[in-house]
């Protein structure tokens, strides 16, 4: 047999040669890595560590290498980081953890620590190697997620109308827990139920759908709703069509709210108005009867003063003239004037209220009266009617006499104006 020629092991390439004899070649590999890369020993002594490691710490490497992590962290995180640590010593393996790192500065940044231990050429636990990630712009995304979905949680179990979402066949898929402050319905009992079985009116069914798939939304939609036990509830609906997508399908997303107390309010309202319409017709009517017996009575009072006036004017005040002609005492003429002077004051109220026809005017003293309290003199009212001054006098003495003021000292203007 023939001897087979021994494997030659191949030449190392000059340039590795070159590597193995330059001790800054691994560190400026490092340092060429943009991820922040550090290294421990079995002791958790920093060996050393990337540029892109002292960055982040806003530390020279040479102020890190040869501290441990209570020498260069605050001690809460110091002990965060030696638990990880001794932790992964002793279990060995790829470990992975949050945690927050302090900047020299004072800032804090959350990242994801990578770490796996190294062995020494005899075996033994040489120490750990690790990397970090920073998250911390993730880190308050994820803040804001939650807070966001938190005040969203809030808002849709404080919500006071009904929030719900359900398929075009009307199988709930949710309803928010308002649903159980307004009905006996519990939400988890709702969920997977068809909402039109809760309709009173089935027609209403087809209304909804076709009014809803013809415009892609309604508002304000009035439904009268049935419980479980079967008590009536009419609700106002506000919902739209959110379209499907990719394997979801599209849904009906909207508001219920109850308005069975606001119905019921209106139709109080409605008989409250129809009332209210009923006594003002009645009031109405009472008010126009008041003004015909008001303006009868008012009619009857006028029809009387004129009667007392006319009387008085044509059967008393006369025959009293007829006897003051006669042969009379002194007592018999002073008792007279007396009668005639209080019949004229039981008169005197009427007077501004009588029309002068009912004095027995006379047209052409009616003139001279309008002349007389226009403030014409005699001479003017004689050339104004053209007949004489003597004509004139006479019939301002006959007005006097009808007007009860013959030899009174009273200002037949003054007496005029008053009538009118």
């Amino acid at each position: 047999m023939k001897k087979r020629k021994p494997i030659e092991k191949p030449k190392p390439h000059q340039d590795s040669c070159e590597r193995d004899r330059d001790p800054h070649f691994l560190q400026n590999l490092l340092d060429s890595i943009p991820t922040p890369i550090f290294y421990k020993d079995a002791r958790g002594v920093y060996l050393g560590g990337n540029q892109a490691f002292g960055d982040f710490l806003g530390r020279k490497m040479e102020d890190v290498v040869g501290k441990t992590v209570h020498d260069i962290f605050p001690e809460d995180l110091a002990k965060i980081y030696e638990r990880a640590d001794k932790k992964l010593f002793r279990i060995g393996g790829l470990q992975t953890y949050e945690s927050p790192v302090m900047h020299a500065d004072g800032t804090r940044h959350y990242v994801i620590f990578y770490k796996a231990t190294f062995l020494n050429q005899d075996g033994s636990l040489g120490g750990l190697i690790g990397t970090l990630f920073d998250i911390t712009d993730l880190k308050a995304v994820e803040e804001r997620l939650r807070e966001s979905e938190a005040r969203y949680r809030r808002n849709f179990e404080s919500i006071q109308d009904i929030y719900y979402e359900v398929g075009l066949d009307g199988a709930i898929l949710e309803i928010s827990p308002s649903i159980e402050r307004y009905s006996p319905f519990k939400r988890e009992d709702l969920i997977g139920r068809s909402v039109f079985e809760f309709y009173a009116d089935k027609n209403r069914r087809s209304d909804f759908l076709q009014e809803i798939k013809g415009k892609g939304y309604v508002r304000d939609f009035e439904i009268q709703l049935r419980d479980l036990q079967g008590a009536l509830f009419t609700c106002s609906i506000t919902a739209a069509i959110l379209p499907g997508e990719g394997e979801r399908p599209p849904r009906i997303v909207g508001s219920i709210r109850d308005i069975s107390e606001r119905k019921r309010a209106e139709e109080t309202l409605g008989q409250r108005e129809e009332e209210l319409s009923i006594k003002s017709r009645n009031l109405e009517e009472v008010n126009t009867a008041l003004k015909v017996l008001l303006k009868q009575r008012d009619e009857d009072r006028k029809e009387m003063e004129e009667n007392v006036l006319a009387n008085v004017k044509t059967s008393i005040l006369p025959y009293i003239e007829k006897v003051k002609e006669g042969p009379l005492t002194h007592h018999q003429r002073a008792c007279l004037e007396i009668l005639e002077a209080q019949m004229k004051k039981i008169i005197s109220p009427f007077l501004h209220r009588i029309s002068q026809a009912y004095f027995d005017f006379t047209p052409q003293e009616i003139r001279v009266a309008d002349f007389v309290k226009n403030g014409n003199t005699t001479k003017e009212i004689a050339d104004i009617l053209g007949i004489s001054i003597k004509t004139v006098d006479y019939h301002r003495d006959n007005i006097r006499r009808k007007l009860g003021i013959k030899n009174h000292h009273t200002n037949l203007r003054s007496f005029l104006l008053k009538l009118s």
